[in-house]
């Protein structure tokens, strides 16, 4: 654990009782970096609150001011998210705090789990992020009720695996890349490279059985999977660091190698039309000779 983890997660036990002295309030946690244990000095805390009934606007701010915070922030009540999000500093950190009413968590495990919940807001698959959470939580308060929550989320379900699989095995002819590469198209290259590799690392979340915890942190993520083509991080620096024609021969690569995991991990899933598109190749049409 780096030091920057440690003095988080003090700091979150300083925070917490001030919140967990409501009777309402049926667990807390940290989570993201701080309970990974890989914070560095860019890091916020991020806290985990989870209500009985969720409390008012009013409620949230006197809690806040009693515990003595400044630049206190909350976002207006999201009935997508169905929670309340508040951003305060405690010396001089900065605490990023999601509360949750207790019946909005058991759905969102159920969707996750039982309904195999592979929608996204943007690029944030967030029921499977809020899972990820609480699987790695560091429970500061009712870990009964996160155990519980916890002993839903596993096993990861397979059909969750092959849903995440199909949904990104959209991979349009890779001629495309060759095209690009060739005219030296970098910009629109590589923000190509970029959904590729996204739609890479969610194949492999995946097929690795783990719930996609978003895009941030990714190299220790990656280093998690025991499922995944050889070198993989080393690689994907590769497609972006290398010169173009490097990088997209690299990528095609990662591409081939993650299809032929996809069939030994998960055979269920074809791949014939997949790899059929994958392999076509644009018409090029030659200068005439003149006779």
């Amino acid at each position: 654990m780096t030091e920057h983890s440690a003095w988080r997660i003090s700091l979150a036990h300083e925070i917490a009782p001030a919140f967990t002295a409501n009777p309402k309030v049926a667990a807390c946690f940290v989570f993201g970096s701080a309970a990974l244990g890989i914070a560095d000095q860019y890091s916020d805390l991020e806290l985990g609150f989870i209500w009985s009934q969720l409390p008012s606007v009013e409620e949230l701010q006197a809690t806040a001011q009693n515990v003595g915070v400044t630049g206190w922030e909350i976002e207006p009540y999201g009935e997508a998210k169905q929670a309340w999000l508040e951003q305060f500093y405690l010396y001089g950190m900065k605490v990023e705090a999601g509360h949750w009413a207790q019946h909005t968590m058991d759905n969102i495990v159920i969707d996750v789990v039982e309904r195999y919940d592979v929608s996204q807001n943007g690029l944030l698959f967030e029921n499977q992020a809020i899972a990820s959470h609480l699987q790695r939580a560091l429970v500061l308060h009712g870990a009964d009720r996160i155990k519980q929550w916890q002993a839903q989320l596993s096993p990861y379900p397979k059909e969750l695996a092959v849903a995440m699989v199909q949904k990104h095995l959209k991979f349009r002819p890779f001629d495309g890349q060759h095209i690009l590469t060739e005219r030296l198209e970098i910009p629109m290259l590589y923000e190509n490279n970029c959904a590729i590799v996204r739609w890479l690392l969610n194949i492999l979340f995946g097929i690795n059985r783990t719930y996609h915890p978003g895009f941030k942190w990714t190299r220790y993520f990656v280093d998690e999977m025991s499922i995944k083509p050889p070198k993989f991080f080393a690689r994907l620096e590769c497609v972006f660091q290398s010169d173009a024609a490097s990088g997209t021969h690299e990528l095609r690569q990662l591409i081939d190698e993650t299809f032929d995991l996809i069939e030994q991990c998960l055979p269920e899933v074809d791949l014939n039309q997949q790899r059929e598109t994958f392999s076509q190749l644009y018409a090029r049409w030659k200068l005439p000779v003149n006779g």
